[in-house]
């Protein structure tokens, strides 16, 4: 992609996280990364991942998360291999629950960073909440893949592969293996429920 492209997507991401902003202050029911939000009462709130060190809210003003924004674009103008800035830029849209542009992101940083569990859970977490399950479920089981011990990814493909596309045995392996390897795991006693309902 040439400099200009981008800087012309990063510009448009970030005036669309601004505009974004004010709404999401006022909608967003997540409690934080380590849980997620919940579309309706009936479903099950999923790990959003691991928190970013440097994340901030600022004053509701935008502003503090617009500087952020314009200073990750300098980095990745400067360095596209960078991917701690990437990363971070596709936190910040996924934190505000724009999924679309925080997917595109994560890809960037997924080329730079091809078996980081963390990317991938994240962008399967954004496939997830934008209803493309199959995309979610494919990159959660590849977060699986380069490591095993990423309790997010094995949360979120239940249900993915139990609540959405009705992959019982899949599921049920996957909820076997986050009860072994985390059985205090945010909402672990809902989704078992949710699992067994969905049956």
């Amino acid at each position: 992609m040439k400099k200009d492209h981008l800087a012309f997507l990063v510009a448009g991401l970030a005036f669309g996280f601004l505009l974004g902003f004010g709404l999401f202050r006022a909608i967003d029911s997540r409690p934080g990364r380590e849980g997620t939000a919940t579309a309706s009462e009936e479903e099950i709130p999923s790990p959003a991942g691991p928190a970013a060190p440097t994340q901030t809210v600022g004053d509701g003003s935008g502003a503090p998360m617009m500087a952020e924004i314009n200073a990750l674009k300098d980095r990745v103008q400067k360095d596209p291999s960078d991917v701690q800035a990437w990363t971070r830029l596709a936190n910040l849209f996924q934190d505000a629950g724009m999924y679309a542009p925080a997917i595109e992101i994560y890809q960037r940083a997924i080329k730079l960073s091809p078996n980081d569990a963390n990317l991938l859970t994240d962008v399967g977490i954004c496939y997830q909440e934008t209803k493309q399950f199959d995309l979610a479920l494919a990159h959660l089981e590849r977060a699986q893949k380069a490591d095993p011990s990423n309790w997010q990814s094995l949360y979120n493909i239940v249900v993915v592969a139990g609540l959405q596309l009705k992959k019982f045995d899949q599921a049920d392996a996957a909820l076997a293996k986050l009860e072994k390897i985390r059985p205090d795991a945010p909402n672990l006693a809902q989704l078992r429920k949710a699992l067994a309902k969905a049956r």
